[in-house]
């Protein structure tokens, strides 16, 4: 039998099904609901037939599983050529594959099978805790293999080839960096399109309807990141990231406008009164970018619509990053067509009828905008109003509900009764959605997803000057500490069972290196790769020095890979063959004795009492002690046993040199 077609041992067998299970496991939430519980299945008969030693599964039946496995993927995911569907067929099969997996030949597929559905995990994130993971799999993965090929004993865990094998991988990772900072990197990625690259969470959409936000209140996973320029910070209360601006309203759910133009770059303005600032911007799957109000100008690759929403072309499936400037001010003027304050002052007509018919009478007694919006933020105050990220459910008439009955809820319940408040008072009004305030993690401002917000912006008019848009939060109003001290500070309650601040605290810490790790390696994209290669004066527009500088570095590591290899396989001596060969070398002038060497060490030194006859005490003492330390079975006694053999041999060399 060859050892290709030898037959697997149940430790060969458990570090494969390891391998399998550790490089599916990231992506189980992402598979077809049936996929879970045919891998238990797959797992247990396999296992089962090792024990049991039943025969190898009929070529047909896995034929028939196979066909089967493709039918129920075509029904769950769809026919096409995608990432998803690539993907979940290569997992499908490699657990397949495990029925059928005797013989060493049919092991190595998996095994290399496995190192491929490891790697496809990155084609949706490259998270550094991700990366962690994925390390710890493809160790397990390169110990499989280690098995297959070298199994030393019938230990499952062998700490000897365990060792083994993460010097292995140790001795891989400065080759990998060494590619990873050298190898040519193409300026898009090489399977196409970035719209199918990346896995973002959705975060602020361009609809809003009561419940969403409060929705992303109970998510502390990043949005975003700010470096402020010679950390130039504006106070937390002015930190009112722009979002998606709503202006559409269904009587339940608030939706963007299309706009067909773009708005131009704010003109007049003094550098002293900005606030200059890089964003790191998490993958979402949207196009909406965030900056605060309001941006002067759009950044390279995007643009600004008439409503301040910074804008991009394309769905935004990676990290992001781009540089901005922003003036926080009181009022942004800007002229409003008649279409578009018609618009702003729409609302469902049959609904809502006690709102309506308060700010009605509001309306007769002051027709000045300003008057009627205080007048609103000091009922939203005095009355008892409630913040409250539980509040009841809303159907029907939602803003009269809310105002006149529960007067409980979050954000978004606020600033859409405002907003629709303003509009019945005869004001142009609409919602905009964003992010409030941030943490100051270090080197930059953390924004979560947890600090979402929307308040209302109000158009303003006076006679014949120029109109203005005026930002008013109601929440501040209700909850002043939201604005001041953030979203999470002023709940009292806990969101969910593992909502405590020390987790918090870690998980801001761990937002740290993270940082780094996206500066340093998921950042580092053609230009910087560029800017390496001028500081190493290496000519990256000639495609021939390129070449001859990966066959160089092909080269020089195929050599250096020969050394760990050298080192593993070289002869290794004994402590005491050691002291040994020492004393053997100190007569290598005399060539009639050193072609004894190998003739035993009683042979040796006998030998050596007739020509050093000086030396014969100190050689008799040489070989008792050799014998007893050779022979020892006390761990403890034999090191002592050989501390001594060195200081005989001291006095041996020192007698033979006299």
């Amino acid at each position: 039998m060859s050892r290709m077609t030898s037959q697997l041992s149940e430790k060969q067998l458990f570090w494969i099904v390891f391998a399998v299970l550790l490089a599916v496991l990231p992506q189980v939430h992402r598979l077809p609901i049936w996929f879970l519980p045919m891998t238990v299945a797959v797992v247990s008969y396999r296992f089962y037939a090792q024990i049991y030693q039943l025969k190898q599964t009929y070529n047909r039946i896995l034929t028939v599983l196979a066909i089967a496995a493709m039918i129920m993927i075509i029904y769950s995911q769809g026919i096409g050529l995608s990432r998803e569907i690539s993907v979940t067929i290569l997992i499908t099969m490699t657990v397949l594959k495990l029925l059928e997996t005797y013989t060493m030949r049919d092991a190595l597929l998996v095994v290399m099978l496995c190192y491929f559905v490891t790697m496809t995990r990155f084609l949706y994130s490259q998270d550094l805790l991700l990366v962690f993971y994925l390390f710890g799999s493809a160790f397990v993965t390169t110990h499989a293999l280690s098995v297959l090929n070298f199994e030393k004993t019938k230990r499952w865990f062998d700490t000897s080839q365990l060792r083994a094998t993460a010097g292995s991988l140790a001795l891989a990772v400065p080759f990998a960096a060494l590619f990873f900072l050298v190898f040519p990197r193409l300026g898009a990625p090489i399977w196409g399109s970035p719209d199918i690259f990346g896995e973002g969470k959705t975060g602020i959409s361009d609809t809003m309807s009561p419940g969403s936000i409060i929705e992303l209140f109970m998510d502390d996973s990043p949005a975003f990141r700010a470096t402020f320029k010679d950390h130039k910070t504006p106070p937390k209360n002015q930190l009112y990231w722009r979002g998606p601006v709503l202006w559409n309203f269904d009587g339940t759910t608030w939706s963007r406008k299309k706009h067909n133009r773009t708005r131009t770059r704010i003109q007049q303005y003094s550098e002293r009164e900005t606030y200059q600032y890089q964003i790191e911007l998490e993958s979402t799957g949207q196009k909406y970018m965030f900056g605060l109000d309001y941006v002067v100008n759009s950044p390279s690759g995007a643009f600004l619509l008439p409503d301040s929403i910074l804008y991009s072309p394309q769905k935004i499936n990676q990290l992001r990053h781009y540089e901005l400037e922003s003036l926080l001010l009181d009022r942004f003027y800007q002229p409003l067509d008649e279409s578009d304050k018609l618009l702003l002052l729409d609302y469902p007509a049959n609904q809502n009828q006690q709102t309506r018919r308060m700010m009605h009478s509001w309306q007769q007694e002051t027709k000045k905008p300003l008057e009627i919006i205080n007048r609103a933020l000091t009922w939203f105050n005095q009355d008892e109003f409630y913040y409250s990220y539980s509040p009841p459910p809303l159907s029907g008439d939602v803003i009269d509900q809310f105002i006149f009955e529960s007067k409980r809820g979050f954000c978004e319940h606020y600033a859409s009764s405002f907003t629709i408040m303003m509009r019945m008072a005869g004001i142009p009004a609409r919602v905009v959605t964003g992010y409030q305030g941030g943490i100051n993690n270090g080197e930059y401002l953390l924004v979560k997803q947890s600090d979402a917000h929307a308040w209302s912006e109000v158009y303003i008019t006076d006679g014949d000057k120029p109109g203005y848009w005026l930002r008013v939060d109601p929440t501040s109003m209700v909850a002043p500490e939201r604005v001041e001290r953030g979203s999470r500070q002023i709940m009292d309650e806990k969101r969910n069972i593992i909502d405590y601040d020390w987790i918090r605290n870690f998980k801001e810490s761990m937002d740290r290196y993270r940082y780094r790790w996206n500066q340093w390696v998921r950042d580092f994209n053609v230009s910087k790769q560029q800017a390496l290669f001028e500081v190493l004066g290496i000519d990256h527009r000639n495609g021939k020095t390129l070449a001859m500088m990966m066959a160089g570095i092909l080269l020089i590591t195929g050599l250096l890979s020969l050394i760990p290899i050298w080192w593993l396989n070289r002869k290794r001596y004994h402590t005491l063959q050691r002291i040994y060969l020492e004393l053997v070398a100190k007569v290598r002038k005399n060539s009639q004795l050193y072609s004894l060497k190998n003739q035993g060490v009683e042979t040796f030194v006998t030998q050596m009492k007739i020509t050093y006859p000086e030396a014969k005490t100190q050689l008799n003492h040489f070989l008792d002690t050799y014998l007893a330390a050779r022979y020892s079975n006390n761990a403890n006694e034999r090191k002592q046993t050989i501390a001594h053999l060195r200081q005989t041999l001291l006095k041996i060399k020192q007698i033979i040199k006299h």
